[in-house]
């Protein structure tokens, strides 16, 4: 019975250590970021500290980080400009950028 376990753990072990490995080593598809998180911001939002708090420790990294304005106040503004300022792979939009914003992070080019 300790076999079965010992083998199962073992087999636990290496899925683990392919996924880290493939996780880190994984090259998105024509340079398109593995994840994207997007942040609204909304004047009224009595949480928003919290969330780009949030954001700050977990949010960077392989993902692009999207904060989308769509009625933010000046506080909000310098807050999100400060965020972009410090993470370069931030961007902080109007809405009415969106659709050629993401157009452009995940348009794919065809290879020749």
């Amino acid at each position: 019975m300790d076999g079965i376990i010992i083998t199962a753990a073992v087999i636990l072990a290496v899925i683990a250590i392919i996924e880290i490995v493939n996780l880190f080593t994984d090259i998105s598809i024509d340079g398109a970021p593995a994840y994207v998180t997007v942040l609204p911001v909304y004047a009224d939002d009595k949480l928003f500290d919290m969330r780009l708090e949030y954001l700050m420790r977990w949010g960077c990294g392989r993902r692009k980080v999207v904060l989308v304005d769509f009625s933010a106040n000046n506080r909000q503004i310098d807050l999100c400009s400060r965020f972009v300022d410090n993470n370069p792979d931030a961007a902080f939009i109007h809405y009415t950028e969106m659709k050629n914003f993401f157009a452009e992070i995940f348009a794919f080019q065809e290879k020749m």
